[in-house]
């Protein structure tokens, strides 16, 4: 008899690793092998590799790697013998029936088991639906709503009567397993025995993953009861915030365009793909989550994400930022007129009205930027506010440099110290105290001004009492650190003197200098005490170079804040010179 080896051995001899782990992520040539974004982990920078002469992957990231089993398991979350059987049927290998240790058979079928009857109800809920005749209430707001025959065939929409045993009393006629039926999230358990309906009175939405199979469901009501939508449970088979609904009909569209649009709810993506628009997915009505961005940036470039105009969509917008930038998936915001979500827009403006909105959509940071500023004003309390409310959600990030990168576009725009809002986001990831990060704050803002005057002095107090600094600062652009132009022009002038002549007699400095302003200020400075004692010298001279590499790479991204391309590239080499 044919053993579950010779059937592995069979499937990887016919099956071609590179064409199957492409259809789930972008692969590039790379000399021998292929290459992409690890689809288990975040990253920006390709470690995902895929070798056709060995037929194996490995990212060199995460460490995840081995055959074409070992995605399919990780990647479907399957159990061995479900991988093999999958793979068995897509390449027309046959398997025997007995091969595999009795708990993960046992795993295995019962996922089976479940996939099964969520199927079964599929086709209740799509006949009660199609065949319930003239007044059916679901198919009636269906059309009112312009849903079409083709729509609701393509994506199984069902009905859910209003009834306690509609499914129940299906399945049980079916001779359905009803605890496995309960464990499927369909029907619920009563407290005095026997089993009633989850759902009822619900438009339903199978959810449909990547293999076709249904996973779960999820059930709109007709009116204005809540809740509005209610999705299948946690089950074996069903992770909420696992998988986006549509991408198993959206994902070539998505592949061919490079852009994912992300909408909320069920009715936006169905309205929205009735006018055209196949590249569309949505997140079953809750928050996006790490999974679902994950599962999308395997086919997309870039993500358009719609929200609402209200204070929730808002929020959600804002909430989203550090996903797409610890993912590595380029994202841009789209807010809807008040009043409107994309549903009611298309089918009021129509889709060319909602395409200007996707090509006008800003870059995600600037839109979470701007939404914080718009309700802010310039005094201290307001800074504090805004502050309080951006550093947490860049704390979130994983990188480093795109820590930095972010909080010197926060700077620049707040008016506040780049050294203040690092220390304190460094200072927010350690305790996640917003109580001691509000109190900080207040403290170090009101500072701002005088912090920014005193800075500048005391460059020019280093430069002037300890000449040695000169040759290591000159070059390293810190002039740009400085806001008095007086003093800019004090220490511009001696970096020029030092670069024509050699090392100056700073005593003599003075009496060439023939602005009497600069002058004057080099003068307070020479009789001034030094700042600095010379044992701190050092790394007074370090601390500055540092702030003028973080002042350098804010420019670069103000530069290139309109191109996503441009900025990860920036984020990639500023992490390999870190990694130097």
């Amino acid at each position: 008899m044919q053993s579950h080896r010779s059937v592995k051995e069979e499937i990887k001899q016919v099956a071609d690793i590179v064409q199957a782990i492409g259809q789930f992520v972008q692969l590039k040539k790379a000399g021998r092998n292929f290459t992409g974004l690890c689809p288990f982990h975040a990253e920006k920078d390709p470690s995902f590799n895929v070798s056709p002469d060995r037929q194996m992957f490995h990212c060199f990231g995460c460490k995840k790697g081995g055959d074409i089993f070992a995605f399919w398991m990780e990647y479907h979350g399957l159990t061995f013998p479900e991988a093999l059987k999958d793979l068995a049927d897509r390449y027309n290998v046959q398997i025997p029936d007995r091969f595999s240790p009795s708990e993960e058979k046992k795993r295995s079928r019962l996922r089976e088991t479940l996939l099964k009857i969520n199927e079964s109800a599929a086709q209740y809920f799509q006949r009660a639906l199609t065949k319930g005749g003239r007044g059916n209430p679901a198919a009636d707001y269906l059309k009112k709503r312009g849903i079409t025959g083709d729509i609701i065939s393509e994506f199984r929409l069902g009905w859910a009567p209003d009834s306690w045993d509609g499914i129940t009393g299906y399945l049980r006629r079916q001779d359905t397993d009803m605890e496995r039926a309960a464990k499927a999230g369909l029907i619920v358990n009563r407290k005095g025995g026997g089993y009633y309906d989850r759902f009822r009175g619900r438009i339903m939405f199978p959810i449909i993953n990547l293999r076709g199979q249904v996973v779960g469901f999820g059930g709109r009501v007709l009116d204005d009861s809540l809740p509005k939508y209610l999705n299948t449970p946690e089950t074996p088979v069903f992770h909420k915030g696992e998988f986006p609904y549509g991408l198993n009909a959206s994902f070539r569209a998505i592949r061919e365009k490079g852009t994912a649009v992300i909408v909320e709810g069920y009715m936006d993506l169905l309205a929205l793909r009735r006018h055209g628009l196949d590249q569309v997915v949505a997140t079953l009505g809750t928050a996006l989550t790490p999974q679902h961005i994950r599962r999308i940036k395997g086919y997309a470039r870039e993500a358009l994400v719609v929200f609402d105009s209200d204070e929730a969509g808002i929020e959600a917008a804002l909430r989203s930022l550090p996903l797409f930038l610890n993912e590595g998936l380029p994202a841009r915001a789209v807010v809807l007129p008040e009043g409107h979500d994309p549903d009611s827009f298309v089918n009021r403006e129509g889709l060319p009205r909602f395409m200007e909105l996707l090509n006008r959509a800003s870059p995600m940071f600037d839109f979470f930027l701007e939404q914080k500023l718009s309700r802010s004003g310039t005094d201290i309390e307001e800074k504090v506010r805004v502050l309080k409310e951006i550093l947490p959600a860049l704390s979130q990030l994983h990188n480093e440099a795109q820590r930095t990168l972010y909080a010197g576009r926060v700077s620049e725009r707040i008016g506040i110290k780049e050294e203040v809002v690092l220390s304190e986001l460094n200072s927010f990831r350690r305790n996640r105290s917003e109580n001691t990060l509000e109190r900080n704050l207040k403290g170090r803002v009101g500072r701002t001004e005088t912090d920014k005057k005193i800075g500048d002095i005391q460059l020019l107090n280093l430069l002037v009492h300890h000449p040695g600094t000169v040759e290591a600062l000159r070059d390293s652009g810190c002039g740009a650190l400085i806001s008095n132009r007086t003093v800019s022009k004090a220490v511009a002038y001696i970096f020029h003197k030092q670069e024509e002549n050699g090392p100056v007699s700073l005593e003599g400095l003075v009496g060439d200098v023939e602005d009497e302003d600069v002058r004057i200020q080099l003068r307070e400075v020479m009789l001034a005490e030094s700042i600095y004692p010379e044992q701190e010298v050092d790394q007074a001279v370090m601390e500055i170079m540092e702030k003028a590499r973080q002042k350098r790479l804010s420019d670069s991204v103000k530069e290139i804040r309109d191109d996503p391309e441009a900025l990860n590239d920036l984020l990639l080499k500023l992490r390999d010179r870190n990694r130097c």
